[in-house]
């Protein structure tokens, strides 16, 4: 463990369903670690993704999206940013570019970042809009809420990336290091596996299913074959039906999608059995 002058930054990822927070994560981190779709609140852990630069660890955490019904399960999404309050060094709002601003979003925006010290506004998907669009948004954000900096990015195609890293390096402060030199993220394997099935359930069946399904992981690997039990749990017979799908059809292109993303995950071949349960 590094104890001596080493930096270790605590940042906070938060922002609007969708603005590309869980694809950010996961190309800081260069590993899939947090579930991405277009489905709202599919993100409902506190995911953290670990990158360590020479003397400097960087600790991301990925936060639910903020939204403003109560059916998203809004409580979990205040307490999860009132837990790390305390804890982060900074909060990074994302903001996607193709979203319409206007006074609810700025009053959404302001109740986030009042609770930290440290925001930096990342405008994502400059790839998307055009350049009087982004610089006019830049400009409106930074009359009205007090950000420190701005940062002009593209998560989906990597593009303003590094830069935003090389800052976070800069502005990290001297401490001693949470994780392990080899760690890239706090969630063990299952949780992981349990995570590329679900957004494989989401990118099949996004308007169908709840967001609230669980995918339970069970892993043995025998005589170099990586066997993986899963059971993706719903709470209506009637979303069962629409998982497994006319003939098991659904279900079927459920498993296949799964199983090549967790060979390449695990580097190795992979026999998943997969079935659907009420809870």
């Amino acid at each position: 463990m590094k104890t001596e002058k080493y930096k270790c930054g605590l940042i906070l990822l938060t922002g609007f369903p969708n603005a590309g927070k869980s694809t950010l994560i996961n190309k800081l981190v260069k590993k899939k670690i947090s579930i991405v779709s277009s489905k709202v609140q599919t993100t409902r852990d506190e995911i953290k993704g670990i990158i360590n630069y020479n003397e400097t660890q960087l600790i991301f955490t990925d936060t639910p999206g903020i939204v403003e019904r109560r059916k998203f399960n809004k409580k979990r999404i205040s307490r999860t940013l009132l837990n790390n309050e305390i804890e982060i060094d900074c909060n990074l709002f994302i903001f996607d570019l193709n979203t319409m601003i206007n006074e609810k979003i700025l009053s959404s925006v302001n109740k986030i970042t009042k609770r930290f010290k440290k925001n930096y506004l990342i405008l994502n998907k400059i790839d998307l809009v055009e350049r009087k669009i982004l610089l006019e948004a830049s400009k409106f954000f930074n009359s009205r809420v007090n950000f420190l900096d701005t940062f002009m990015i593209s998560a989906k195609k990597n593009k303003g990336i590094d830069f935003l890293i090389k800052r976070l390096i800069t502005e990290a402060p001297e401490r001693d290091w949470v994780y392990e030199d080899d760690v890239k993220t706090n969630m063990d394997l299952s949780f992981r596996l349990s995570e590329v099935t679900r957004e494989k359930v989401f990118q099949l069946l996004n308007k169908e299913i709840p967001y609230s399904i669980d995918v339970l992981t069970k892993v043995e690997d025998k005589n170099n074959l990586i066997n993986i039990f899963q059971e993706i749990i719903v709470k209506k017979n009637s979303q069962k039906a629409i998982i497994i799908g006319k003939n098991g059809q659904k279900i079927k292109m459920i498993g296949t999608r799964s199983r090549v993303e967790m060979e390449s995950l695990l580097g190795n071949k992979v026999f998943l059995n997969l079935v659907v349960k009420k809870n």
